[in-house]
């Protein structure tokens, strides 16, 4: 399916996301409060992000909840750092343990900790780097787990007719759909590359497991070598989405589930009066590349306590659930978790937990991933 938006840019909007990246490269790391990367959208996303869930949370009364007086680091790859952001508040809330997020690709916060870096957790958008961080004894080998599954999109400026002809009919098997796809992403390609012109946008595949898909999808096409002279780079996937957002490029390939979130992102930005061009969102079919199994690891030499899950008893999967449960049914929630039932488990083994709850789990299909453990850690 190819969903569509109008992707108009205000010079205004332009002038602020160059800016914003500019101070990143020049600082090297920027810090958010939760509600200010919330409204910032797509933020500057080519060096470590640093924000903290306890700015709403600590406004909170948790009367029923369990509390402790620390803060965990968490460290996300850029595809999931949105999903997270809300994980972690939804954490926050009902522990009252604040978590501060890093964000940035896969490859940069894997040479971090391999240089002593303090994360609690790191949430890598691959499997490789949490394996070896674990091969190479720098963490318990028991504290590596599969936490999603993603999906590679592509995006591109284009006419809206093209991407409807490749709607597939009903009664199509998934087969013949992914033939359809796959011949209609090469037509998008050949139609792009054509142009000398144009600009396409992958993620490094050295750091960015996303480049490393989008890579295997142009070589199975056979448009690797006709792709690299249009090729342009970006440090993770959000910077990726940046170059095409600001008009950089004409196409970029991303993480799905921030391909999903253009249309809100854009909803103040477009002018409809002066609407440029048509954006498609492109599924790329998964027999392109490689699964893309997203994996965490607690960073710890001492096996984490991830059994039993202590918060498979909660029943929330909406990203606000907990704010939007009535005071009875917040406190029959909250009731179930308790000191005596987390006594000798550490904050992040607790965050991962919650992270590998049914609900949590079962909320990523909204936000355009797989639940690789739809029965949560434990079970």
């Amino acid at each position: 399916m190819a969903f569509s938006l109008a992707t108009g840019h205000a010079s205004f909007f332009k002038s602020v996301m160059f800016l914003l990246t500019s101070l990143s490269l020049l600082t090297g790391a920027m810090v958010f409060t939760s509600c200010a990367a919330q409204a910032s959208g797509f933020g500057a996303a080519d060096a470590p992000v640093s924000e903290s869930s306890g700015s709403n949370a600590n406004e909170q009364s948790h009367p029923h909840a369990f509390k402790r007086d620390e803060k965990i680091n968490v460290a996300v790859a850029a595809n999931f750092a949105k999903p997270l952001r809300n994980i972690a508040e939804q954490f926050t809330l009902l522990t009252g343990i604040d978590v501060a997020v890093t964000v940035s690709s896969s490859g940069t916060l894997y040479a971090q900790i391999q240089h002593g870096a303090t994360f609690d957790v790191f949430l890598s958008a691959d499997r490789a780097r949490p394996q070896a961080l674990a091969e190479n004894n720098l963490v318990h080998k028991n504290n590596v787990v599969d936490y999603a599954k993603g999906k590679l999109a592509f995006v591109y400026s284009g006419d809206l007719s093209d991407a409807q002809s490749c709607e597939h009919a009903a009664g199509e098997t998934k087969e013949q759909r992914n033939v359809q796809r796959t011949d209609c992403l090469s037509k998008q390609l050949i139609q792009l590359i054509e142009n000398p012109q144009n600009k396409l946008a992958i993620a490094n595949p050295k750091l960015a497991p996303y480049g490393i898909a989008a890579q295997q999808t142009l070589q199975n096409l056979s448009l690797w070598q006709p792709f690299l002279p249009h090729r342009v780079m970006g440090k993770n996937v959000l910077q990726t989405l940046q170059f095409y957002t600001t008009g950089s490029v004409k196409g970029a390939f991303v993480a799905y589930s921030l391909a999903l979130d253009l249309p809100s992102n854009f909803a103040s930005t477009v002018d409809v009066n002066n609407v440029a061009s048509t954006t498609v969102i492109s599924p790329v079919p998964e027999i392109l590349y490689q699964p893309i199994i997203q994996s965490l690891v607690v960073n710890s030499k001492t096996a984490a306590a991830l059994t039993p899950n202590l918060f498979d008893v909660l029943a929330t999967s909406e990203p606000q659930a907990l704010e939007e449960l009535g005071n009875k049914h917040k406190q029959e929630a909250t009731k179930q978790f308790n000191l005596s039932d987390a006594n000798g488990v550490s904050s992040a083994s607790l965050f991962v937990q919650y992270l590998m709850s049914q609900g949590v789990q079962h909320s990523f299909i909204e936000w355009g991933y797989e639940p690789v453990n739809t029965i949560g850690v434990g079970q």
